[in-house]
């Protein structure tokens, strides 16, 4: 029994024993290895040429589709839309004079037709008053022979008198005649006096019914509604059968030769491009992306905008599409990038703007490690910027960029 227990007890003090004796002798004969010292880690950079050359870097902005001539389209008569043109549609092209609508004409040919009747009516009045005139200068003449005859008939009989041949009454009869004739001839003088002022009463009226005949047959014309120049329409808003008035809007037309580009420039910009001077009449080149197609325009900077908005810090420039036409796609609205040069610039190198540090300096290859290099940034076009600094001829600039870069690091030029 004690035997049993003590070789319970016993046997695993002993394996435990045993197994340290084995670890203290396996760690006492393991081989010795020598530390390897650390390796230097190697970077794996992109470079360009620092190649100096004359350039006339480009500034990129962005600018929206303006129109510039557009006009509201109202009617110059109310009335019945009768007809509508067969491009009188939204976004339909129309030339210079094509139909757009027809207004009734019923009534306006009617007025107009009134008007003529009137006026030929006081064409005939003006012609007879004339006549009555005419001839009533025609009886002047026999009233003043009249008036002779009785002034002679008179002094006959005064004559008569005065040697008694011929009776007081005889006389004053004579007297009496020629006193009417007189005053028929004050009267019919009168007349002729009054037929002048009729006269030019009624020239008047013909005046006043010229000036209705011709506004009515003007009216009758602008029952049809024409396009006044070549363009596009948009918001149309009538149709057959409806009735407008003169204050209604039927659509609103665009012109499409005229298109531009509204662009706004920062004071920096604007700046550079006044001093590459001559900014009227420069050009600049409009990228229209619509999906994955890209259209390319020309346009010519045509003049700055009314009036600067202090809150933008800037400008606005208007340029006009060169071109521009019924088969252009764009349209008002559209967004554009706007790219245009500067002035031209002499002994630039061109690098990626994510090859600055600190806004001031580059890394170069050097002996294949990073050297910093101070530079001056003269221009920006895009992503890409234009420095200025001394290079070796055979410089290269590290356009790869990772936090830990500094002077010094080992790089592989890729």
């Amino acid at each position: 029994m004690n035997g049993r227990m003590i070789l319970r007890v016993g046997l695993p003090i002993l394996i435990l024993a045993a197994a340290a004796l084995g670890f203290v002798y396996l760690r006492a004969t393991k081989p010795e290895t020598a530390a390897k010292p650390p390796s230097e880690r190697i970077w794996t950079v992109a470079t360009v040429a620092a190649v100096p050359e004359d350039v006339e870097p480009e500034i990129k902005t962005f600018g929206q589709i303006f129109a510039g001539r557009q006009v509201e389209l109202r009617p110059l008569v109310e009335g019945r839309v009768i007809e509508t043109g067969p491009a009188f549609v939204e976004g339909g092209v129309v030339d210079k004079g094509e139909l757009l609508i027809v207004i009734d004409p019923f009534d306006y040919a009617n007025l107009r037709d009134e008007r003529k009747a009137q006026l030929a009516e006081a064409r005939a009045r003006l012609d007879e008053i004339r006549a009555e005139r005419d001839g009533a200068r025609k009886l002047v003449k026999r009233d003043q022979e009249q008036v002779a005859l009785r002034r002679r008939d008179v002094k006959r009989r005064e004559g008569l008198a005065a040697r008694g041949v011929t009776s007081q009454k005889a006389l004053d009869d004579s007297r009496l005649a020629l006193s009417e004739a007189r005053q028929r001839l004050i009267e019919r003088q009168r007349n002729i006096a009054q037929y002048g002022a009729r006269i030019a009463q009624q020239e008047a009226v013909i005046d006043r019914l010229e000036v209705q005949v011709r506004q009515a047959g003007r009216d009758l014309e602008q029952t049809r509604l024409v396009a006044p120049f070549q363009g596009f329409l948009a918001d149309v808003s009538t149709e057959i059968g409806k009735r407008v008035s003169r204050s209604d809007r039927v659509a609103r037309l665009i012109d499409a030769g005229r298109l531009e580009v509204r662009f706004p420039l920062s004071n920096e910009n604007f700046g550079r491009l006044l001093a590459a001077g001559d900014w009227r009449g420069r050009k600049i080149r409009a990228v229209w992306t619509a999906g994955d197609v890209v259209r390319t325009f020309t346009a010519t900077i045509d003049r700055i905008q009314g009036e600067v908005d202090a809150a933008k810090g800037g400008v606005d420039l208007f340029a006009r599409i060169d071109g521009a036409g019924p088969d252009t796609p764009l349209r008002p609205g559209a967004f554009v990038e706007v790219w245009f040069k500067e002035k031209r610039y002499e002994k630039l190198v061109r690098i990626p703007e994510s090859a600055l540090h600190s806004g001031s300096t580059v890394f170069l290859a050097h002996d294949g490690r990073l050297k910093a290099q101070t530079i001056e940034v003269v221009a920006r076009s895009g992503n890409d910027v234009f420095i200025r600094g001394t290079f070796d001829p055979d410089a290269e600039v590290v356009v790869t960029k990772f936090p830990e870069m500094a002077p010094g690091m080992k790089i592989r030029v890729r």
